[in-house]
């Protein structure tokens, strides 16, 4: 064994034992978890009865060795059950064992070899791992369990345990046999009732086959019902427009078309004019709201007098940093008068304010654009004018349409009137109808000859 691994069990939360070879002693204060190295070992090889092995908190508790030729095995106990995970030298993942009742499975014990040794009576003595308050080995054990214990270490004892396991093992292996035979001729009966299944997969391809003809044919249908559609929207559109063109064919050619590509420029020029004459409006009113600007005063003897109330207000502070230091001299003399002072703080004060104002007011004014030029009102009088003989040449226009719509309304008049007068037509005796005549000429069609 090269390590030992305990995650949540009792008092560990992850500790790893790095074993030597020989013998490995484990020493420490009391209650510091020695003894529950001792019991995660007995539930590795013995999977005891529920206990409190799982630590607080946790969902599962976790025993892992590596034994010496990298085999890993590793005990879980969860809150209802209890499985083992097995992982060979070079597996990609686990064997898994659980439901295996309380022994543990034999291929678990066959890789720990630290199983208890069971004696002829069937007492059972643990030879690898002893109880923390037990006497000394064997000492708390009855004469006969000791006897036999000695008995079991003799060549015939180990004889006598072999025939024993082997007869076991036998008697397992018949009874698995038998579970095994059982379960063939389950699954014979079941493969014998799946015997149809050729037949129905062969139905099922000639039924696929089939269904794919018919999803083509479907496809091959709605194509050719669209082509019919598309054919007959078609025709019936051809139709219409051989009517619109026989309807056509007596009015003149329709009047040649003005370039107005100029007229669009003008009205586009007229537009932007609109706009800037309605721009320099609204700068000229935002504009009139504003106060002219103050007169600017020379500001250099305002400087020079700020300068020197700098002065003074230095003066000031060095004259008050030394009150200490000359707090045990005479009263100074009398102030003199100070009024002009004051009253030159208040026009400096007076001066910082306008100058502030103007200053505030010089930076609005230069946000706003400088007011555009008027604009040439020429070119948009004659875009009016043009405008007014455009609409007038479309007026005549309209009433030259109307007055051929009426002369094309009498014609039609005198051609029915004329008809009716004929009757039918002198060379195929056909009726002969005005909407007939103007639509398709009179195609002498025999089909509508009078009997």
């Amino acid at each position: 064994m090269q390590r030992l691994t305990l995650i949540n069990f009792m008092a560990h939360v992850k500790t790893e034992f790095d074993l030597s070879p020989g013998l490995n002693v484990l020493t420490g204060p009391n209650n510091t978890g020695k003894s529950a190295v001792v019991e995660a070992l007995r539930c590795l090889t013995q999977n005891p009865s529920p206990r409190h092995f799982i630590r607080h908190g946790a969902a599962e508790a976790r025993v892992e060795v590596v034994m010496d030729d990298g085999t890993v095995v590793a005990w879980v106990r969860r809150p209802k059950y209890a499985l083992y995970e097995l992982t060979r030298p070079g597996a990609a993942a686990p064997e898994v064992f659980a439901k295996f009742g309380r022994t543990p499975p034999e291929a678990i014990l066959a890789v720990l070899a630290l199983d208890a040794v069971a004696l002829e009576g069937g007492a059972v003595v643990d030879v690898h791992i002893g109880n923390q308050r037990e006497p000394v080995f064997l000492l708390n054990q009855p004469g006969s369990v000791v006897a036999g214990f000695f008995a079991a270490s003799t060549e015939a004892a180990h004889l006598i345990a072999m025939q024993n396991l082997l007869t076991e093992r036998s008697r397992k292996g018949k009874i698995e046999k038998g579970r095994l035979e059982k379960r063939l001729t389950a699954l014979a009966g079941e493969i014998d009732r799946l015997a149809p299944l050729p037949d129905l997969e062969m139905r099922l391809g000639e039924a696929a086959e089939r269904e794919a003809v018919l999803i083509v044919k479907k496809r091959e249908a709605e194509a050719l019902a669209a082509v019919l559609a598309e054919h007959a929207r078609l025709h019936e559109r051809r139709a219409a427009l051989v009517r619109a063109r026989d309807a056509l064919l007596p009015l003149g050619a329709p009047p040649v078309l003005v370039a107005t590509q100029a007229l669009a420029e003008q009205v586009t020029q007229g537009d932007v004019l609109c706009r800037q004459i309605r721009l320099a409006s609204q700068r000229q009113t935002a504009l009139s709201r504003l106060l002219a600007p103050p007169v600017l005063v020379d500001t250099a003897a305002l400087a020079a007098q700020a300068a020197a109330v700098s002065r003074a207000r230095n003066a000031l502070s060095r004259a008050a940093r030394k009150v200490t230091p000359l707090a045990g001299l005479r009263e100074p003399p009398e102030p003199a008068d100070i009024a002009a002072l004051a009253d030159l703080t208040d026009r400096l004060r007076d001066c910082r304010q306008a100058r502030d104002a103007l200053a505030r007011r010089n930076q609005t004014l230069s946000r706003l654009d400088p007011p555009p030029a008027p604009a040439e009102t020429h070119p948009l009088a004659q875009l009016v004018t043009a405008l007014t003989d455009v609409h007038a040449a479309m007026a005549a226009t309209r009433a030259a349409v109307a007055q051929k719509g009426k002369a094309l309304a009498a014609l039609t008049a005198r051609i029915d009137a004329r008809l009716q007068e004929l009757g039918v037509c002198p060379l195929c005796g056909a009726n002969l109808s005005a909407a007939d005549f103007l639509d398709r000429c009179h195609d002498h069609n025999p089909t509508t000859q009078t009997p």
